[in-house]
């Protein structure tokens, strides 16, 4: 009886549990919008413009253009897609990775200000 009551766990765990646990998470902490304004103004307005929409200066000439934060398909992003992105760069497109360029603190300083820019 025992032993049925432990296979029995067994499989909901890995039954219910299992897609949540083999799937990556990226633990994304929003942090000062403020200081993520300055991170983005420094790093982020050439190519994604001063309100987020991809038409800075660079956005508009490169191929396939910058995001546009403030998009339908932007808005549906959580911030750990956005966070990924940002972390590891967009293959096919000029977005860079800025893991080895900003601290943890600022990507999260980053994403704070991003997200403001989603309303």
């Amino acid at each position: 009886m025992k032993r049925k009551l432990l296979n029995a766990t067994v499989l909901f765990v890995f039954v219910c549990l299992g897609p949540l646990l083999s799937q990556p998470r990226a633990v994304v902490a929003s942090g000062d919008p403020v200081k993520g304004k300055a991170i983005y103004e420094k790093n982020c307005i050439a190519c994604h413009g001063p309100q987020g929409k991809g038409d800075g200066p660079a956005g508009k000439v490169i191929n396939p253009p910058a995001a546009d934060f403030t998009s339908v398909a932007s808005k549906k992003k959580s911030e750990a897609e956005l966070m990924q992105v940002i972390e590891n760069g967009k293959p096919g497109t000029a977005m860079i990775s800025w893991k080895s360029q900003l601290s943890q603190a600022e990507l999260n300083d980053l994403i704070g200000y991003v997200m403001t820019l989603r309303k």
